[in-house]
């Protein structure tokens, strides 16, 4: 599984490119994160505490073959060099299930 934090305006370019590369689908979250409070708070004295940023969560569960290639495009699409690019994880899923006809493993993501 991918799980990517991501600006709102780069959503819908990462969600074709996705689909390009033949993901099987996505999941969508809005969501609000702090990412390196120190540099926040030297950035604006004023501010006592991290101020929350909204992004988006995108999950993908896949292959494990076609991580890297995903990877690779998710950086190269949001990658700005400024800070709040955003962060991407890679977890291991031991199962999947299609709850409509019980199909497991791989068969449950196509």
């Amino acid at each position: 599984m991918i799980k990517c934090y991501i600006q709102y305006e780069k959503l819908e370019v990462v969600r074709e490119k996705l689909f390009e590369l033949g993901v099987p689908g996505i999941s969508v979250v809005d969501v609000k994160g702090i990412g390196k409070p120190m540099s926040h708070l030297k950035s604006d004295p004023d501010l006592k505490v991290p101020q929350f940023h909204p992004c988006v969560e995108i999950s993908v569960v896949l292959e494990a073959e076609a991580v890297d290639e995903v990877l690779d495009m998710i950086v190269k699409t949001v990658q700005t060099g400024n800070l709040s690019d955003g962060k991407i994880f890679v977890l291991p899923v031991e199962e999947a299930v299609r709850v409509r006809t019980g199909e497991r493993g791989k068969q449950a993501l196509y």
